[in-house]
């Protein structure tokens, strides 16, 4: 059972790490909010491409790559909710689309088109909260159900493979500093 646990810990300290992430970019957006009469496009831009950077992140977790596949493999109980976890990135993902559109519109009109790409952003942000808050509250409980021992050390054994490897562009860029875009 360690390697549920050592699974279970790796899901979690990802997880946080998606929600600290995402709460800084939040952070930006909302004082793009704050001066949107003296709004720097340039900033909003790189608040965008953070965002960008986060979604490939976030869709290179293991919860992503190993954790879902193992869990439609091992049972049909998990098939409404993985449905739903689904539909949330495809949102999230033409949320993303429309807001690289709408930034586009901003570019050569500014005022209410800056005010609807920080809509858009808010409101990617918020899709995903919704799909991580799903990921541990359904997901993660019905994994701990479903898994056998087995199961377990397969994912560890994946996930422990994965944490000995140096990430490629999958991971995390070093450039996602948001605390210094504002």
């Amino acid at each position: 059972m360690l390697t549920a646990t050592y699974s279970l810990v790796a899901i979690a300290n990802e997880q946080s790490k998606m929600r600290r992430l995402l709460h800084k970019i939040q952070n930006c957006i909302q004082n793009a909010w704050k001066d949107l009469h003296q709004l720097d496009l340039a900033g909003i831009e790189r608040v965008f491409n953070e965002l960008r950077n986060l979604d490939r992140y976030y869709h290179s977790r293991k919860v992503e790559v190993h954790l879902i596949p193992a869990v439609r493999n091992a049972t049909d109980k998990a098939d409404p909710l993985l449905a739903e976890l689904d539909a949330l990135s495809e949102m999230g993902m033409n949320i993303l689309r429309s807001i690289g559109e709408q930034l586009k519109l901003a570019c050569e009109r500014g005022g209410d088109a800056v005010g609807d790409v920080c809509r858009s952003m808010e409101l990617y942000c918020n899709k995903l909260l919704k799909r991580l808050a799903k990921e541990e509250q359904e997901l993660l409980p019905l994994v701990r159900r479903v898994f056998s021992i087995e199961e377990w050390f397969a994912i560890g054994a994946k996930f422990l493979s994965e944490d000995g490897q140096v990430r490629g562009p999958a991971s995390m860029p070093s450039q996602l500093e948001v605390a210094r875009v504002q």
